[in-house]
Order: structure tokens, then C-alpha cells, then sequence
């Protein structure tokens, strides 16, 4: 008995003794929270955020009020820290507070859904060990695409008739592409120049390839990228891509109608996430802030909104099946280039397909293209009816 007893003693010392290291280090460990720091742009905004440590985190996004929320994990604040920081950029405010005895929250309250990624910096020749968030504005092509269409402002209307120059497009056995496209989006300006609300200018008007800088020639990215640019610089609310199909089966045809959704706009391989935004039917409100602005005078900031280009593919199909032949009734879904703007809400119409003869004798046709460019400004109208009318429920 007098042996185990002799024994138990340091074991008992040692295993105390470990468990004081432990909790040495845990406290050694804490991080403290030094600043938070705010650059910010037209349409992004950068926050900093100072640790004298590398720490846990754990970060989720909340809704109405639209919010960021980190928890930050071991982490103390530093005397004289800010803990409520006003409105910068896409940041309405920020609010810092101990959640527990061991864990910082840091509420950052923004203007909106936006788009979001935050990336680690350890410690190298800068003494604090970094966490960046970066935010960028998700929805603004939505925003100002529903704005433009109830608004007493003129709806512009940008249309890319595809390929062009270098670049002809799919082949038919009596028409190419490139000059089918600028045929039905010279018809297509005109018509939506005759509407009092409306007005549409080309993204080409010749058979040439867009390149930046006038360009002779450019490589195809260069070329697609231009075409956005061209939209944007030209103050775009939307942005129309006219195009003729082509495939190796000749008995496919119909016309087919491509737009993304808001969220799908991230480019592929990109560390942007979007914030969380609650399922609903309704996908376009206004702020409740802007709930008394007249419809004639409303701003791409007074609303809610999210896919509108979705919304007015659908009302452009809706109007097309009426005159053309159509292979999907609802807007399909693909990461086109000209589709990926953010800040200009686009489609692309596939107007029929000129591996199929019926097809490409239908689009031959004068007639048959004016139906196309008629069927298309009829969508615009409607969608902005419908607008209007959701907008007018509040």
C-alpha cells in the first residue's frame, strides 16, 4: 500500500502539471483583434481585418437586414478598438462585440446582397495576421434592368448581332450567320426606335469583328469581352445577342433562348460566394425605404431584385412562340460570355437552327424576321407591364 501510494503522488503532479501547460497555451494563444480597416470603390469595397494571431473563424451571412456575420474564436479586443464603425462604401455599419468569454462577433451590415470571398494572410513582412473580405455588387444589372423598364427614363436596349468579320458563325447552305444576325438586329433597332419609351443602338453595324481599340483583329475572348464593354459604355439596361444555330443532327431545330441567373454570374473557379437571400416567389420588391417613390421616378437603388434576366427571357419567349418555331419554352441556362456581366442584364436568342432546311428557309425569309424582331419587342413590353404591375402590388 505504502508503494502505490509513493507512486500516485508524481503521477498525480505530472498530469497537473500538463493540464497547467495546456491552459498556459490557451491563453498564450489568444488573438487580439487590432482594427478593422475599409477601402473602398464604386461597386467594391475591401475590409482588413488586424489579428496579432492566426485564429479560428466561422463565418454565415444573414437577411433582412441584409448581413456578414464572423465569430472569431480565442480572439480578445484590443483597448481603444472601435466597436461600431459607420457606413463605408457596401458597408452600412459595423458592430463588434464579445459573444462569450472566448469568442469576438463582428456584424457587418451591408447595402445589399452582394458578393462576397474572404482570403487569409498570415504574418510575413506586415507584423498582424490578416483576414480580407471582399464585396462586390451581385445583382445591378437586375436592379437597373427593372428600374429602366418603369421608369419615365428611355429603356436602352444594346443589340450584338453574333460573329461578324473574321468570325461567320454556323454555316446554312444559302446564308451565313454572321450576316443573318446583323439582317434581323438592324430590324430589331429599328422597330424598338419607333417605341416612345425605347431607344437601341448596335453593338456592330458592318460586318466586322468587335475588338477593343477599333481594332482590326483580336483574339475571340478580347472580342466577347468588347462586346460588354460596348453595352456598358453606351449605358445598357440590357443587352441582346442574336444568333443563328448549327448541329450535327439536321432534323433539331427551333429557336432557344439563354440567360443566367443573378448567382450563376460568378465566374467559374472564383472564391465569390453569394449572400444568403431567403427563397420566394417574388423576386423583385422594392426597399422599404423606397416603398412611397412614384414607379416613374424609381432608381436601380430602390429595389430588391434578383434574375430579372431570366424574367424578361421568359417574356420574350412567351411572345416568340407565337410567330416561331420554338425548341424550349423556358430560358436555358449557360456561362456564354456575353451573359456573365453583372452589371448589364443580357440574352442571347439562338433564332432557329441552319443545319435544318425548314429552318433556315424560315429565316431567309424577310417576313419571318421582322416576326422574330416584332416577337422580341413585344417581350420588352410585357415584361415591363409586368414589372409595373408586381412593383404596384407593395
Amino acid at each position: 500500500m505504502q508503494m502505490s501510494l509513493s507512486i500516485k503522488k508524481p503521477i498525480t503532479f505530472f498530469v497537473t502539471a500538463i493540464l497547467c501547460s495546456l491552459f498556459a497555451d490557451v491563453a498564450h494563444s489568444k488573438s487580439i483583434l487590432k482594427d478593422v480597416r475599409i477601402n473602398q470603390s464604386d461597386d467594391e469595397t475591401r475590409l482588413v481585418i488586424d489579428l496579432t494571431e492566426k485564429v479560428k473563424y466561422k463565418l454565415f451571412t444573414l437577411n433582412r437586414p441584409d448581413r456578414i456575420v464572423i465569430d472569431l474564436y480565442q480572439t480578445d479586443l484590443a483597448k481603444g478598438l472601435k466597436t461600431k464603425i459607420k457606413k463605408s462604401g457596401l458597408v452600412n455599419e459595423i458592430r463588434i462585440a464579445r459573444n462569450n468569454a472566448t469568442r469576438v462577433r463582428m456584424v457587418i451590415e451591408t447595402s445589399e446582397i452582394l458578393f462576397y470571398q474572404l482570403s487569409a494572410i498570415p504574418k510575413n513582412k506586415n507584423p498582424n495576421h490578416r483576414l480580407v473580405i471582399d464585396l462586390k455588387k451581385a445583382f445591378e444589372g437586375s436592379k437597373k434592368l427593372a428600374a429602366s423598364s418603369v421608369n419615365r427614363k428611355k429603356f436602352i436596349v444594346a443589340i450584338d448581332p453574333g460573329h461578324g468579320g473574321k468570325d461567320p458563325g454556323a454555316q446554312g447552305s444559302q446564308v451565313i450567320e454572321k450576316n443573318l444576325v446583323l439582317k434581323i438586329s438592324k430590324k430589331l433597332k429599328k422597330l424598338i426606335d419607333n417605341e416612345k419609351t425605347m431607344s437601341a443602338f448596335l453593338i456592330r453595324d458592318n460586318d466586322s469583328f468587335p475588338c477593343p481599340g477599333n481594332r482590326s483583329n483580336c483574339r475571340q475572348q478580347e472580342s466577347l469581352s468588347e462586346r460588354l464593354n460596348r453595352a456598358k459604355k453606351g449605358g445598357a439596361d440590357l443587352l441582346i445577342s442574336i444568333h443563328a444555330d448549327a448541329f450535327s443532327d439536321s432534323s433539331v431545330r427551333g429557336a432557344t433562348l439563354y440567360a443566367l441567373s443573378d448567382s450563376r454570374k460568378i465566374r467559374r473557379g472564383s472564391d465569390y460566394k453569394v449572400m444568403y437571400r431567403p427563397k420566394t416567389n417574388n423576386n423583385i420588391r422594392f426597399k422599404s425605404t423606397s416603398t412611397n417613390k412614384s414607379l416613374s421616378r424609381i432608381s436601380s437603388g430602390d429595389l430588391d431584385t434578383q434574375d430579372q434576366s431570366i424574367e424578361i427571357g421568359k417574356h420574350i419567349l412567351k411572345e416568340m412562340k407565337k410567330d416561331v418555331r420554338i425548341r424550349k419554352k423556358t430560358p436555358r441556362e449557360a456561362e456564354f460570355a456575353v451573359l456573365k456581366s453583372t452589371s448589364v442584364a443580357s440574352v442571347l436568342i439562338e433564332t432557329s437552327y441552319l443545319s435544318n432546311k425548314d429552318d433556315e428557309k424560315f429565316l431567309i425569309n424577310p417576313r419571318n424576321q421582322d416576326k422574330i424582331a416584332e416577337a422580341i419587342v413585344r417581350g420588352l413590353k410585357s415584361y415591363s407591364a409586368s414589372t409595373r404591375k408586381e412593383l404596384g402590388k407593395r
